[in-house]
């Protein structure tokens, strides 16, 4: 079972109440935008806003209580404090996005959030410092963070009780996740295995597990999916669920789930977690009926909504399917599409210099293109660097063989997204004939990749 611990994530909250609501409108303007989409987060709901040509958007909601919205684009996120019947706005150049401007309502407030949640990931910068600690000291050190971060947030009363309350859940939750990661890290910067039995997890015992109002804080729900992992791994036929396929295995886990958590929407959270880690990264073609089942379980319209498009989002690329094209120029200038290597299989690999997991598949990699060389298979090697100088000095270093190519916008480039990237190495085997065999091949390094090579081989 995988776990992609990122804990440099910006939580939302918002009051219970019963009031009623008053329209509120949050409009901005994203300059030097490549992407002309971007995601509003309320804590019930996701919504997806076109930006104008200019980069300019405009967006209304509907509010009964004080809450904190998210403004997303791409993998930057933005906080706004929002009031019923309030009108704020956001400006940032996307070629300088740590500058951001807000006017309007509670502007002084959401600058002082921003800068508040750059001071969180400050922390995170100096991980390898903080996580050489031994315990005593890096638990004084946490607490020494968290006295001055509530502090800041105590001072927010004058302004929002409700404003207080959030800011200081937000703190909370992110120091805890930070804890989480300390005896894995800690025995990584030792040199030593990690164990997670022989770990010290008590004071996930002080957290209540069962909030689902707390959902809409992304280190609490991140906080939820270590405690489920943890507790799901001390059940005694936990250890026979990675050899069922995942058809099989998430049916049993969700029975799990529902032993341990008796919130609902923490439960549906949870499977929703285990479901579409399982659709994003796994065989997802063969999970439609987990997914329809989940659906109609599912009492959060939140989470249906959000599995449903994401599993019709990946359906796109299920076997079958007609690979996206794409038209890339290598290191030295010369320019490939898709279409350049029909008749031949296609495995693309999706990595960057800077991926660890990425260079550890190089050599095997590089067995693997000697071994079919002079078969109807080309190896193509896309890289998502930012940093394209870095790209080239490695693939000229290294003598990297292959066909070469670098996707412009990175993560944000059609080849990126229309693949539906969501982590790297990713390798995607296309057929002859430009099919899709695999969205989620078999690495260079697995067992599985000769086997499937020569399978599709025989076929042309």
């Amino acid at each position: 079972m995988r776990k992609y611990l990122i804990y440099l994530t910006i939580p939302a909250m918002v009051a219970c109440g019963s009031k009623e609501p008053k329209q509120s409108t949050i409009a901005g303007k994203f300059s030097n935008a490549t992407d002309n989409t971007i995601l509003i987060v309320s804590p019930n709901d996701v919504d997806t806003v076109n930006l104008a040509d200019d980069g300019s958007f405009s967006y209304k909601l509907s509010l009964a209580e004080p809450a904190q919205i998210k403004v997303k684009y791409g993998r930057m996120s933005n906080i706004l404090f929002l009031q019923p019947g309030d009108s704020s706005y956001i400006e940032l150049d996307l070629n300088n996005a740590n500058q951001v401007s807000f006017t309007g309502s509670n502007s002084d407030i959401n600058t002082n959030i921003k800068s508040r949640t750059n001071n969180l990931y400050n922390i995170m910068r100096g991980w390898r410092d903080l996580f050489a600690l031994d315990v005593k000291d890096f638990e004084a050190k946490i607490d020494s963070i968290k006295n001055a971060l509530m502090a800041q947030s105590d001072s927010l009363k004058a302004k929002s009780n409700e404003l207080a309350e959030m800011e200081g859940n937000r703190i909370r939750y992110f120091l805890l996740n930070i804890r989480t990661q300390y005896p894995q890290y800690s025995a990584y910067l030792q040199g030593k295995s990690f164990n997670p039995d022989s770990a010290d997890y008590s004071f996930l015992d002080k957290v209540d597990m069962n909030n689902g109002e707390h959902l809409s804080y992304d280190d609490y729900a991140s906080l939820l999916e270590t405690y489920a992992e943890l507790r799901l791994q001390k059940m005694k036929d936990f250890a026979t669920l990675d050899s069922m396929p995942a058809e099989q295995r998430l049916p049993v886990l969700f029975n799990m789930v529902d032993s341990i958590f008796t919130n609902s929407k923490v439960r549906d959270y949870i499977k929703k977690h285990f479901l579409v880690d399982e659709i994003q990264f796994g065989e997802f073609w063969k999970l439609t009926n987990v997914c329809n089942k989940y659906v109609e379980a599912c009492s959060t319209p939140l989470y249906k909504k959000e599995v449903q498009n994401i599993m019709n989002e990946k359906m796109k690329i299920a076997p079958g399917k007609d690979a996206p094209t794409f038209s890339y120029k290598d290191i030295n200038g010369k320019e490939y599409s898709l279409a350049d290597f029909k008749g031949n299989l296609v495995y693309i690999d999706f990595w960057a210099t800077w991926c660890g997991p990425c260079r550890g598949e190089l050599p095997h990699l590089d067995k693997l293109e000697k071994e079919y060389k002079g078969k109807k298979i080309v190896f193509v090697k896309m890289s998502l660097d930012d940093d394209m100088n870095a790209w080239r000095k490695m693939v000229t270093e290294k003598k990297l063989g292959g066909v070469q190519l670098h996707a412009d916008g990175a993560w944000s480039s059609d080849a990126a997204k229309n693949y539906q990237i969501k982590g790297i190495p990713t390798f995607v085997l296309i057929d002859a004939n430009g099919k899709i065999v695999s969205p989620s091949a078999p690495r260079p390094s697995s067992e599985e990749i000769r086997p499937l090579l020569d399978q599709e081989l025989a076929k042309i």
